[in-house]
């Protein structure tokens, strides 16, 4: 598994050409394979990934190395590329005209957008060579400029060439003994590297848990709600929570609240809510013949309280209004309301209405 987990298998993928010419020797190889070591001992050297660190170099999986450079990438190649966090690129212009290196680029941010997953901070450019050729689009920022990236070459004017590019050592696992430019340049980037693994295992984690919730709300019963009620209309509550019940939800809490005007009682009561409801599935209000009380729900429940609740249980908690009124409490300014505050509006003037709230918690799965 890699630090950063799942559903990344990698955390670093490093895209790079060889450089080849028509004699078919592969110039830029044996440095970029090297320069991928030597990058991965160095984010080794933080004990928080040293055992998780994956990084992905496809230098088995090459013409030449058993694949045959007319057929497209393997399966198993696109999974592993659209697997990993972070994608390094090893920038010259023999990357750039490379059809086997675009293949690659355009695989991973394929994969990032079936994710869901942003690609912004995830795109390490490294400048092993000045280019002449024109970058592509996913490797442009906003304003149609390159990626800054970072400068791993000498800057010659008539003869550039990678840092350490002769620094050649037979008893180097790597084959070089890379000098300071370089290990200082590599310094540099690792540690921007580690900041944007950091950042993205946090939301590696959030897809995770989304992932979960969304299949607990899909599933056909047993999810807990919160269904919220005032005790000043309790019969219309408990029918609310019956109903709830006989259709396989967990309801919470085991009565309405209490109607108080006491603002240090209110404040007791809206906590005690926000604790059982960060341990719910999804939030009901129940909308009566008092529209005005809706109103304060809205806000004060629907908004505040939910919010507080998600921040405690980092859980999606979808809420809606289940009204048992019908046409005169939905009025076209509080449904308008409501969506400004993310509620939706459930029909239970109805029954059976329970396989509403099924649906809808199946939509919110989705869109999960």
């Amino acid at each position: 598994m890699s630090y950063v987990g799942a559903p990344f298998a990698h955390d670093l993928f490093v895209s790079y050409s060889h450089g080849s010419d028509a004699g078919g020797e592969a110039f830029l190889q044996k440095w970029s394979e090297a320069f991928a070591q030597e990058l991965e001992r160095e984010l080794r050297t933080d004990a928080r990934v040293r055992n998780s660190m994956r990084i992905f170099l496809d230098k088995d999986l090459r013409p030449g190395r058993g694949v045959d450079p007319l057929e497209p990438l393997s399966e198993q190649l696109q999974k592993d590329v659209g697997a990993s966090g972070i994608l390094v690129v090893l920038m010259s212009d023999d990357y750039l005209r490379s059809r086997w290196c675009t293949d690659e680029r355009e695989w991973w941010h394929s994969a990032q957008g079936g994710l869901g997953l942003s690609t912004n901070g995830r795109i390490a450019v490294v400048r092993i060579l000045p280019t002449t050729e024109a970058w592509p689009a996913q490797l442009l920022d906003t304003r149609g400029e390159q990626l800054p990236g970072f400068k791993f070459h000498n800057g010659h004017p008539t003869a550039a060439r990678p840092l350490g590019w002769t620094d050649r050592s037979p008893n180097s696992p790597s084959g070089y003994s890379f000098g300071a430019a370089f290990a200082n340049t590599l310094l540099d980037l690792a540690g921007r590297l580690y900041q944007h693994l950091d950042e993205l295992r946090v939301r590696a984690e959030e897809l995770r848990r989304n992932e979960e919730e969304a299949r607990k709300l899909s599933q056909s019963g047993g999810q807990s709600i919160y269904l919220h009620g005032r005790s000043d209309r309790a019969a219309a509550w408990e029918k609310a929570g019956l109903h709830l019940t006989d259709a396989g939800f967990v309801v919470v809490p085991g009565s309405p609240d209490r109607v108080e005007a006491d603002p240090e009682r209110l404040r007791e009561i809206g906590e005690r809510r926000i604790e059982a409801m960060s341990a719910c599935d999804a939030l009901l209000l129940v909308g009566t013949d008092d529209g005005l009380a809706l109103d304060a729900d809205l806000v004060v429940v629907g908004r505040h309280d939910r919010q507080s609740a998600r921040a405690r249980s980092h859980r999606l908690l979808p809420c809606g209004v289940l009204d048992t009124n019908g046409t005169v409490l939905a009025t076209p300014i509080r449904c308008a309301s409501a969506r400004n505050v993310q509620v939706d509006w459930l029909d239970g003037t109805r029954e059976p209405w329970a396989p509403k709230v099924h649906e809808w918690l199946k939509q919110k799965a989705t869109l999960a």
